[in-house]
């Protein structure tokens, strides 16, 4: 993880007293081990080197990662957080998620690599491509010849092709889509994927959800996400572009405008830093989660725009949690719903949703 020399400054005096702390108590404890005072530093040296600390005081988004009690192996960016200290890292009253599609609702099945070579073959043979820079394959594919640009399209529709007739829900993810649902949460999708491609996945999960998808009746009406906004997807039926895709936050800022809601009200979920975690940084989202493989990993889910690695661009990219499974998620979002100040909120999100519900049936 990136440091600047400001954050080494401003916390190296008090990683050098801790240390320095831990020595004393460590020499005490074997020097007068018979002693009230070296059984007492005998106990701490114990509780410290096989439990680790208990608590430390929070640093900047910068700070070195470890583990985030009450959450499995989830990580945030903070040393250690409580399940009653989520809303330092998560919007206190969230109003919605808003998830990638690829890789996050549904396992990662897109090679990545080989798209990116097959596209790159088509612009050093393209009388256009051959001048220009090999960055994100879908812009440089708009940037070619006709001839070009079709041929990238039939790499593209294959991709997807492969991808829709694979396509399984990521574990945890029916759970995690039900609990929002079941707490009057919003949820939408934000996807690099083509529109007409969402619905499958929406269907995969309605299935998979079954007789448990719609309470009462009164749910049939709601779609299990809304809006979906694709790559093709325009903020209105007169626009002649579609909206801009992830980095930018053109997608987030037009999924809470007609959720009626500021960014700093919604999370965003993805598996892609770059894409994901930058738009939702970019948007001012209230929470950024980066859902990554077990033990921390990342796949290859770049599409080859060029990533800068300044101070800036790297806080872009720096989500404000992490975790290894929506299951992770969903303990982390129950945690932060029952905390005594949302009790209250959440119950009354959950009515206003479902009489919002019920009055759509009835128009």
């Amino acid at each position: 993880h990136q440091f600047t020399s400001s954050s080494w400054v401003e916390t190296g005096g008090v990683e050098s007293t801790m240390i320095l702390k831990s020595f004393l108590v460590v020499a005490i404890s074997i020097a007068f081990p018979s002693t009230i005072l070296g059984f007492f530093c005998g106990h701490v040296v114990h509780n410290n080197l096989l439990n680790g600390p208990s608590s430390c005081g929070r640093r900047a988004a910068h700070c070195s990662e470890r583990k985030l009690v009450g959450s499995g192996s989830a990580r945030a960016l903070f040393p250690v957080v409580s399940d009653e200290s989520y809303s330092s890292i998560l919007p206190s009253s969230p109003k919605g998620v808003i998830f990638d599609m690829d890789g996050t609702l549904v396992q990662h099945v897109f090679d990545f690599a080989d798209m990116r070579r097959r596209v790159y073959a088509v612009a050093d043979k393209d009388s256009i491509g051959q001048d220009l820079e090999r960055g994100c394959v879908l812009a440089l594919a708009d940037m070619l010849s006709c001839e070009g640009q079709e041929e990238c399209k039939m790499i593209f529709d294959e991709c997807e092709r492969h991808a829709l007739d694979n396509m399984q829900t990521m574990p945890g993810g029916v759970e995690l889509v039900r609990f929002l649902r079941d707490n009057g949460l919003k949820r939408a999708v934000l996807t690099r994927n083509l529109e007409k491609n969402v619905p499958f996945m929406s269907d995969l999960y309605l299935e998979e959800m079954g007789s448990n998808s719609c309470e009462g009746g009164s749910a049939a009406a709601e779609p299990l996400f809304q809006p979906i906004v694709a790559r093709d997807s325009l903020s209105h039926p007169s626009d002649e572009e579609p909206l801009k895709s992830k980095p930018h936050p053109d997608g987030i800022l037009h999924i809470c405008s007609l959720w009626g809601c500021d960014p700093s009200e919604v999370i965003m979920v993805g598996d892609n830093a770059n894409d994901d975690i930058t738009a939702a940084n970019r948007a001012g989202c209230g929470g950024a989660v980066l859902l990554t493989q077990p033990g921390g990993d990342s796949l290859d889910t770049h599409s080859g725009y060029e990533v800068g690695d300044s101070e800036a661009e790297i806080r872009e990219r720096t989500p404000s949690l992490r975790v290894e499974s929506l299951l992770e998620l969903r303990t982390c979002l129950e945690a932060l719903l029952n905390q005594p100040d949302n009790s209250s909120t959440a119950s009354q999100t959950k009515a206003n949703s479902k009489d919002t519900t019920q009055r759509d049936s009835l128009l």
